[in-house]
């Protein structure tokens, strides 16, 4: 395993899990375990500083995991769960086994146990069959929840898949249109979010390179908010405490160390 002091002499300050069905992680091992032991080891050991969970699928992320991440001081306050849509009809055509409910319940718990959470959601959009109601549910759904940020995919029919002998197909000029409204969505809440942490003192890991186009130090909070920052090169690679204080009109944050 990567979680090593090994590693953290290597100079990494942050990993990512990741994998197709992490909240299943240790279910097929033996003796078994699951992704709440994982993190409650890795928060035990101290070996790497920061650690980060990629997409999570929705009844996989569990009450136990978000608590154990709540109380944690090396897990990051970020989640990724994939919607796809917001529509019971269009997720049971998925194949998805949850419902919006479901859904809503999950995202309120999590900003209930973690108000400064970090909460990504995945949508395809034009799914065969989504009427225009069904878009509608999904785009009132994500606006009423508090998600920080969209991922928006078209759907695309791929040969050989049972959604690609579905009727009821959405012209792709529809599909394109609806993408461009889910994605002004996306904005709207991400820029929600990213004012509600102006004056917030926070813990970023500087990046290895400064951004090209302003020269400033760029980096990550625990709560995946991007940031630049003026400070000398020694700096790149390490966790610094820094401020908030200011969000430019294309979404840039800048803050001091």
């Amino acid at each position: 395993m990567f979680l090593t002091p090994e590693a953290a002499a290597a100079a990494y300050r942050e990993v990512v899990l990741s994998g197709i069905h992490l909240g299943r992680y240790g279910l097929d091992l033996s003796p078994q375990t699951n992704l709440t032991e994982l993190i409650k080891h890795i928060n035990k050991s101290r070996a790497i500083e920061r650690v980060r969970l990629s997409s999570i699928e929705p009844l996989e992320l569990t009450e136990a995991i978000i608590k154990t991440v709540a109380e944690s001081d090396i897990f990051c306050r970020h989640f990724h769960i994939p919607l796809q849509s917001g529509d019971d009809l269009i997720l049971k055509k998925m194949r998805r086994p949850y419902t919006r409910s479901m859904f809503r319940k999950l995202l309120y718990r999590i900003h209930e146990l973690i108000p400064d959470a970090a909460i990504g959601v995945d949508t395809i959009i034009g799914f065969p069959g989504e009427t225009e109601e069904a878009f509608e549910n999904t785009y009132n759904l994500i606006e009423e929840l508090p998600a920080t940020y969209l991922h928006v995919f078209p759907f695309s029919s791929r040969k050989g898949t049972p959604a690609s002998s579905f009727p009821d197909k959405v012209p792709s000029k529809i599909i394109k249109e609806r993408c461009k409204i889910m994605r002004d969505l996306g904005n709207i809440k991400k820029k929600k979010f990213y004012k509600k942490n102006i004056g917030k003192k926070v813990e970023v890991l500087i990046e290895a390179k400064r951004d090209k186009a302003t020269g400033f130090l760029k980096g990550m909070t625990l709560n995946y908010l991007p940031i630049f920052l003026s400070g000398n090169d020694d700096l790149k690679n390490t966790i610094v405490d820094a401020k908030i204080e200011k969000i430019n009109n294309d979404n840039s944050l800048f803050g001091t160390i």
